[in-house]
């Protein structure tokens, strides 16, 4: 049991690592994005950049960023379910620990955050097929 424990945390560790470098990737990424865009100082220099062969690579770095609605809930379903199977894997843990009240801590508010993920993507579903951006039912009839 042990052994499963300090593995579990590991991964836990290295779950977070990659999470926070990710985090400041994304960060970089949007800063030096920023300040190519405000390097052009009317409308036409960023057209004339933009026909060029760099300008469509940057501007297909730039779409390919952006979620679709579909892609959104998919992701937001994908981390709930992750984040609930997690804080649940927490409960086991607890029997080995002398105080395991602090882990089963743990998993609860994994399992919360996982419940977060899923109302999030129920909603973002919902609104996204009530302003048409998903097939189905689309805007609410006007009075």
């Amino acid at each position: 049991m042990p052994e499963f424990i300090i593995l579990g945390m590991f991964c836990l560790v290295g779950f977070l690592l990659y999470l926070g470098f990710n985090a400041i990737r994304y960060t970089r990424q949007t800063t030096l994005h920023k300040a190519l865009l405000e390097r052009f100082a009317s409308a036409q220099d960023l057209a004339a950049f933009l026909e060029t062969s760099a300008g469509q690579r940057f501007l297909a770095e730039l779409s390919s960023g952006a979620a679709s609605p579909f892609q959104s809930v998919l992701g937001s379903i994908q981390n709930g379910i992750l984040a609930l199977f997690l804080g649940a894997g927490f409960f086991p843990l607890g029997g080995a620990f002398k105080d395991g009240r602090v882990v089963m801590g743990i998993g609860i508010v994994l399992i919360l955050v996982g419940f977060g993920f899923l109302t999030s993507a129920l909603v973002t579903y919902l609104l996204s097929r009530w302003w048409g951006l998903l097939p189905g039912r689309s805007k609410p009839p006007e009075k």
